[in-house]
């Protein structure tokens, strides 16, 4: 039987470990796709990720949810299948730039990953609620005691940090490891984790393109489900699994202590009741985005979007 060759691209961050664990499964432990054959694709930026799936380059992409959304709603024929871990993002600030308060990244950029990410809408959330009003980037020479919203790749954001003579840059919010990065460095104070901003948040699910067949998603739904169960149990195992460490320092490409910090210290869960889709948190990150902070230019229809039949059935299937 003819298998089909599933592409799926991610970034090198521990919200897409269920991937690179899955592929890890697969190529260690005997595990077997029946339906398909699965290849991770790393990328740099979440824009590489867009033109994959634009151009057909990917069969599927581990996305941030606000930009899934965005690509739908331009068109792009794609379906949302289940969230791939709750939590995990780092808010650090400047060590050099002496901020102590919210107030005083007035006039500094604050880095995050895209306009159209969750880690953009908490820092929006949190901004907000201490009466102060980001701005994009366009508006840095303009009004020059706004705080400014800059997005750059994830994996950059600890180099700009480190050669920020002027401290310029006052924060940034971006999946880890690229805070611990940061910390590890010594240029950085943590100033928060996502989860305290909203608890068990989602941040990042899994897409595919029309014309996938439906054996092959649901097995590879069930291998993803089987994955999350795994490095969740694993990191909640005191001490920590010095095997789960490695995996996952050969697949972000950290050294050991960040990778361990990242996934003691960042509040990320993989708990895969937590993985079915919501299309109630889905609606929050939707309105909001559209609404209140306008950078969604239209709202889409969540339920042509959203298929979470496959992960619902992987749940069932699964003694938790």
């Amino acid at each position: 039987m003819e298998k089909d060759l599933i592409r799926i691209g991610h970034l090198k961050i521990i919200d897409h470990l269920i991937l690179g664990y899955s592929v890890f499964r697969l190529q260690s432990n005997g595990d077997q796709l029946h339906h398909s054959t699965l290849e991770n694709i790393p990328m740099n930026s979440w824009e590489q990720i867009s033109e994959g799936l634009r151009q057909g380059d990917l069969h599927g992409a581990f996305i941030t949810i606000p930009l899934a959304m965005d690509l739908f709603a331009a068109g792009l024929d794609i379906s949302f299948l289940m969230f791939v871990h709750r939590s995990g993002s780092l808010m650090v600030k400047n060590k050099e730039a002496r901020i102590k308060r919210l107030v005083d990244l007035k006039g500094k950029s604050i880095l995050i990953p895209h306009d159209l990410s969750v880690q953009h809408l908490l820092l929006h959330k949190l901004l907000a609620a201490a009466g102060l009003n980001p701005k994009p980037a366009g508006a840095l020479k303009t009004e020059p005691k706004t705080i400014i919203t800059e997005p750059a790749s994830p994996f950059l954001m600890p180099q700009m940090l480190e050669n920020d003579e002027d401290q310029d840059i006052g924060a940034y919010m971006v999946a880890e490891p690229y805070g611990s990065q940061a910390l590890a460095k010594g240029t950085a104070d943590k100033l928060c984790t996502s989860d305290s901003l909203w608890k068990d948040h989602p941040c990042c699910g899994f897409v595919v393109q029309a014309g996938l067949g439906s054996q092959a998603i649901e097995e590879l739904i069930s291998h993803f489900f089987q994955s999350a169960k795994a490095l969740d149990t694993q990191i909640l195992d005191t001490p920590i699994d010095n095997n789960l460490i490695d995996f996952a320092q050969n697949f972000l490409g950290q050294e050991q202590e960040i990778v361990r910090q990242s996934l003691l210290k960042s509040g990320i869960s993989f708990n895969p009741k937590k993985l079915l889709a919501d299309r109630e948190k889905l609606n929050i990150i939707q309105t909001y985005m559209t609404d209140t902070m306008g950078v969604m230019p239209q709202t889409i229809d969540l339920d042509a979007f959203l298929n979470s039949a496959c992960a619902a059935k992987a749940v069932s299937e699964m003694k938790l």
